[in-house]
Formats: structure tokens, C-alpha cells, sequence
């Protein structure tokens, strides 16, 4: 019932996303299936106060699920994955409460709870207590009897495959946007590389001639022999210029690449990411800086900080990341990396601030910020 929830744009330190149409909206669409409990709980013969008791359960069940959407780690010391069981525990409780009134119709709810493992765990964590919740759903209806026999087990399962498979697709998505861009940096490795290879061997085969030319001139005519060696000199420079743009190009990140790039290194480090959309508008003249420094401090929270959390905010002049880790050990603070990007930040003109974050539990956090002019 929702095809995404492991990243969102940042902005919230409780890991509530900027991109709400996308992470919150659509799935409380889903929300008006609801309809058939409230509907049995219409219907129900019960007394008014487990009626009302059902109606609250209900309410309470749509206000939970889409705040499992909204704030994905509300207990941050259990990390993404107990997070999730601790939703799918709450809304489980949650559907209990209904039964007293509406008994079994209760189970309308299951394909709410399918979505919610299929989409906030890896596959192979979320199949098991999928299959195990269809499981207890069709042995009750099959123990019931009547027209459960039919509609729950047909309801359970085919939640179960349809979001898995959407999970799967999801995935593998992910995957070949990744392989992509790993394509495209080695197809432009091999560029650059045979670029370097023609621009060194024209360059160094006519510095070679010149220079076999100024020796042997040397004795003979000495001022034409400077002047080859000027001309040596000349080219010489001109070639390290060269090397160096075209070098350069291998090694100037962009940010929609590093974006990405961060999303799966701190995915594959089973850290939870909070980051900016693609569409964020960042100046061409900051696009290598920031992203310069989106990788060094993506690349220090997972080394370092131990957390769970990370989330990343951005826009024009300006890039905060910050972790609910360990904090800044020493190490860390006189490390190259750090320092590499202070002395990038400051000849761009701008300042990098390193503290504690203020969002995380005791402030242990660890809060990068850095602003360009």
C-alpha cells in the first residue's frame, strides 16, 4: 500500500519526509479500505461500547499506519527494522481491539499489515512474517467457517504476493539505476584514460624530438637551442594543464550522482536515509563542492558514527548532514578527510561548522554544516 519508505527527502529529524505526496499521501489512499470495518462495526449487534470501542480502534489504526509512513523511527535505539515490527506490533494490537464488536471482519485490516513488512524491510526479513500472518489469518477463517473460507484467504494471499512482487521490482530498480551509474563511470574511466594515453603520447614524442634536438644545439647554436628549450618548457606546461582538466573530469563528483551514490552506500550499511530529492536546485558553481563534501561526510558517518540515522539537508549554498551516531571521536577530528574538506570549503570562500547534534538522544549526534557564499 505504499511503494517506498527506507529514504526521504530531509528536512525533520524524527525522519518525517519532505516528499509528502509520495511517502504519506499515497499511502493513506489506501486508507478507504477501511470501509469494511467500519461497516461491520455499523452492523455489528454488539453493545454501544465495544461499538464505540471499534469505531476508536479504527480511527486509531489509520492515524497509526500513516504515521508509520510519516515518522519512520520514533523509538531510534531499536534502528529502521525494529522500528518496523514495532508498527506492525502496534497495528496488530490495534486490529485486536476491533474484534469484541466486529469479531473476524477484523482481519480486513491484513493486507495493511502485509504493507507495512513488505515495504519497510529487505525482502528476505519481510517474507518470513508475511507468510506467517497469511498463515494465521487463513487458519482462522478456515476454523470460522462461512464466507471467510473464501474472502480472507483470497485477501491475505494476494496482498501478500502483489506487494512482495511490487517490493521485488522496487529492488531491482534500485539495482540497475546503481549498475547504471557504475557503467557510466567506467565507460568514462575509459574515455579519460585514452584521452590521457593520446594527449601524454603526442605530448612526450614531441618534447622527446625537441629536447634530442636543443642537445644537440647546444654546442653548435646555443641561442636556437634556448629556444627549442623554451618551446619544451612551453609544452610542457601546456600538456600538465591538459592532463589535469581532463583527470579533473574523472574526478569532479556531480551531485545527482553522489546523491545516489549516498542513498545506496548508506542503504548497504544498513543506515537509514533521510535525503534531499533529486530535484533539489543546487548552482552549477557549488555542484562539485557540495558534492565534494556530500561524499567525505556520508563516507565519515558510515566509518564513524556507528548510527542508525542519517539525514541529509541541501539546497543553494548550503549542506547539513547530520547522524544520530556515537558523536566525533578524536581520530576523526585531525583526519585527512575532515581537513581536506575544511581547506575545499574555506577556498571556496565558505565555512564548515563540525559539532554534536542537537536532534539526536543526549546530543551524542554528530551535526556537519557547510555554507557557501
Amino acid at each position: 500500500m505504499s511503494t517506498s519508505g527506507t529514504t526521504h527527502p530531509a528536512g525533520d529529524p524524527l525522519g518525517r519526509p519532505g516528499d509528502a505526496v509520495s511517502e504519506v499521501v499515497y499511502p493513506a489512499i489506501w486508507l478507504i479500505f477501511l470501509v469494511f470495518p467500519v461497516v461491520s462495526t455499523l452492523q455489528s449487534e454488539a453493545p454501544t461500547g465495544l461499538k464505540v470501542i471499534a469505531g476508536a480502534a479504527i480511527l486509531g489504526f489509520a492515524a497509526a499506519y500513516t504515521a508509520s509512513w510519516w515518522w519512520t523511527t520514533p523509538i531510534r535505539s531499536l534502528g529502521p527494522t525494529g522500528n518496523t515490527f514495532a508498527w506492525f506490533l502496534g497495528l496488530f494490537l490495534i486490529t485486536a481491539a476491533m474484534t469484541p464488536a466486529i469479531g473476524a471482519n477484523a482481519m480486513s485490516t491484513g493486507p495493511f499489515l502485509v504493507a507495512v513488512l513488505a515495504f519497510r524491510l529487505r525482502l528476505r526479513l519481510s517474507v518470513p512474517p508475511i507468510v506467517g500472518l497469511c498463515a494465521v489469518y487463513i487458519t482462522l477463517a478456515l476454523a470460522l467457517g462461512d464466507s471467510y473460507v473464501y474472502w480472507v484467504p483470497s485477501m491475505m494471499i494476494g496482498s501478500a504476493l502483489l506487494m512482495i512482487t511490487i517490493s521485488v521490482m522496487i529492488n531491482r530498480e534500485e539495482r540497475a539505476t546503481q549498475m547504471t551509474h557504475e557503467l557510466q563511470l567506467a565507460h568514462q574511466r575509459e574515455t579519460i584514460g585514452r584521452d590521457v594515453h593520446d594527449l601524454l603520447g603526442h605530448s612526450l614524442t614531441v618534447i622527446t624530438l625537441k629536447t634530442e634536438l636543443a642537445r644537440k644545439l647546444v654546442g653548435v647554436d646555443p641561442e636556437r637551442a634556448a629556444v627549442e628549450l623554451d618551446e619544451v618548457l612551453a609544452l610542457s606546461r601546456e600538456a600538465l594543464g591538459e592532463v589535469r582538466a581532463t583527470v579533473g573530469q574523472l574526478r569532479t563528483p556531480e551531485w545527482s550522482a553522489q546523491l545516489a551514490s549516498a542513498r545506496t552506500a548508506l542503504r548497504a550499511a544498513r543506515i537509514e536515509a533521510s535525503l534531499p530529492p533529486t530535484a533539489v536546485e543546487i548552482p552549477e558553481s557549488q555542484n562539485a563542492m557540495l558534492a565534494w563534501c556530500l561524499r567525505e561526510a556520508v563516507t565519515n558517518v558510515i566509518r564513524h558514527s556507528q548510527a542508525g540515522r542519517c539525514v541529509v539537508e541541501a539546497g543553494p549554498g548550503r549542506l547539513v548532514v547530520t547522524d544520530d551516531g556515537v558523536g566525533t571521536p578524536q581520530s576523526f577530528l585531525h583526519g585527512n578527510g575532515l581537513r581536506g574538506m575544511a581547506e575545499r570549503v574555506e577556498e571556496a570562500g565558505g565555512t564548515l561548522k563540525l559539532g554534536p547534534s542537537p536532534d539526536s538522544p543526549h546530543s551524542t549526534g554528530t551535526r556537519l554544516e557547510v555554507l557557501l557564499p
